[in-house]
């Protein structure tokens, strides 16, 4: 069978005819995946482990289940936009899909998640497309907004397979995420999705299957674990899952705690023997703030810059409005008027606090139910910010940003976030750029490491212990069905407290600013 000249090429493998039905030949090797491919090509260390030692492999944890629960809502909207398509359903049952897989084919409509192993090489596309001429587009979803290195190696195997177990692939494509979509009415697949040809990317990525497969299979089967020095890898494309073992010997106190080091430089000093940050010599950091961290940590004291300081706090104009928002940033949007991966706020608290001698005040909102929490909150933040006095945030481009957008889309509020957009003022300024630095903080200057630091207290134990869980929790109890009330009710008072100590944290972490002046 010829390929046209815009198809994507590859050599044959066995494949056998009888009649009219195509049978694979299969081997007993193991499948070897794209996920594998993926693998091998990040760190062969993390492909052998994968394969011979799932035992050390963490479960996967929240934040990683959530990707990919997102992800497959994601898939199945993309779906949608093929009429007629059928859904090739199992996971483990290799057999019986590829068999599914092949009663299909002649069908020709477009399938979700067909099966195909030639040899050792299984894939299962997204979504395949028939064309008239006969031959088939890949399509492969995504939940990014662009195209990545590792979704065209992703795509560049698929084609791989598919071309070996007797397709025509002509076109290989990337579904992704449109953030310039604004949701009106029920979500739109077609607006939502922007569909990306990338087989001029994918064909040269085709060439070198068939090479890095073997070589990759070899370390797969080897007896001894490969051995692979810690390096960008470790969370390029991904984070691996295996840090915790690969990173053992890297004690708390690395090179990594000087603040958005290059990843080669500090990797290099790392290569050079020099694990602990103070093991670096003096003279061969630039950054200032790397060389305030180092010279605290190797005399154990605190930096102070006393000026810097008492400018912060002479420029705090009481009474202080001490806020924080929590937020969902879905792929899919929940609400009209709403973008995908756009920061909603579903909740606040605020502190209000008249005087340093003064005992604060706190308010606090938490949208309950599926409507919009954007007009309710607005509305109570307007009514508790009086005329006057410092609004203060931790990282304060968060807290204005989603005002901004809020206000974009409920401008009975424009004027008065005008009004006080220039009130804010930034708590992180002081820590930032190590002004204040204590080595507790271990080169961190996230309110996460500031406040045990400076305060002595912390956030364990906690319900909810960071934004990333608040949110997925906030969804996971407002959108999904069958939640009882208890355990919403347990969810939503975790949210109250955890938001609550963000802005109680800024009030003690202001006082021991104060206490230095």
């Amino acid at each position: 069978m010829r390929c046209r000249d815009d198809s994507l090429q590859y050599p044959r493998i066995g494949i056998e005819f009888t009649g009219m039905r195509r049978e694979l030949i299969v081997t007993n090797n193991p499948v070897f995946s794209k996920s594998r491919y993926l693998e091998g090509l990040q760190c062969p260390k993390l492909l052998w482990m994968r394969c011979n030692a799932k035992e050390e492999f963490p479960q996967t944890d929240d934040s990683t289940q959530a990707i990919f629960d997102q992800g497959n809502q994601v898939t199945a909207l993309a779906r949608t936009l093929f009429q007629g398509g059928i859904e090739i359903e199992g996971i483990t049952d290799y057999d019986s899909i590829i068999r599914r897989t092949q009663d299909l084919l002649p069908e020709r409509v477009p399938l979700f998640e067909p099966a195909f192993r030639v040899k050792n090489l299984f894939a299962r596309p997204d979504i395949l497309s028939p064309n008239k001429d006969g031959s088939w587009d890949i399509f492969e979803v995504k939940s990014s907004t662009k195209v990545k290195d590792v979704n065209l190696n992703d795509v560049a195997f698929q084609a791989c397979c598919y071309e070996k177990a007797g397709l025509r692939i002509r076109r290989a494509h990337l579904v992704l995420i449109n953030t310039d979509y604004v949701r009106s009415g029920k979500v739109n697949a077609k607006g939502l999705f922007k569909i990306k040809d990338v087989t001029k990317l994918v064909r040269p990525l085709c060439k070198q299957v068939e090479s890095n497969v073997e070589r990759m299979i070899k370390i797969r089967d080897q007896r001894v674990r490969p051995e692979v020095k810690i390096g960008p890898q470790c969370s390029n494309p991904y984070d691996c899952p295996l840090q915790e073992l690969c990173w053992k010997h890297i004690p708390e106190d690395s090179v990594f705690m000087y603040n958005r080091i290059n990843a080669d430089k500090a990797f290099g000093f790392i290569n050079e023997g020099f694990l602990k940050a103070t093991d670096v010599p003096a003279e061969r950091l630039t950054a200032a703030t790397h060389q305030i961290v180092r010279a605290c940590h190797a005399k154990k004291m605190t930096n102070v810059d006393l000026k810097v300081i008492k400018g912060f706090i002479q420029g705090l104009k009481f009474p202080l409005y001490l806020v924080d928002f929590e937020t969902l940033n879905p792929a899919i949007p929940l609400y009209e008027n709403s973008s995908p991966y756009q920061q909603i706020p579903f909740q606040f608290s605020l502190h209000i606090w008249e005087g340093w001698s003064k005992k604060p005040t706190h308010h606090a909102f938490l949208s309950e139910g599926r409507d919009d929490p954007r007009p309710g909150l607005l509305k109570k933040l307007q009514s508790l910010i009086g005329p006057k006095g410092s609004i203060v945030a931790f990282n304060m481009s968060f807290e204005i940003g989603c005002l901004k957008d809020s206000v974009e889309v409920f401008p009975e509020y424009k004027n008065w976030f005008q009004e006080i957009e220039g009130r804010f003022i930034d708590l992180m300024v002081p820590f930032r750029r190590f002004d204040y630095y204590d080595p507790k903080q271990m080169g961190s200057y996230s309110i996460k490491a500031v406040y045990p630091a400076l305060v002595g207290r912390s956030y364990d134990n906690m319900t909810i212990s960071d934004g990333g869980q608040a949110s997925r929790e906030y969804g996971r109890v407002t959108f999904t069905d069958g939640i009882s009330e208890k355990e919403k009710q347990k969810i939503y008072d975790g949210l109250l407290e955890y938001c609550k100590l963000d802005t109680q944290a800024m009030v003690d972490i202001s006082k021991v600013l104060k206490s230095k002046t």
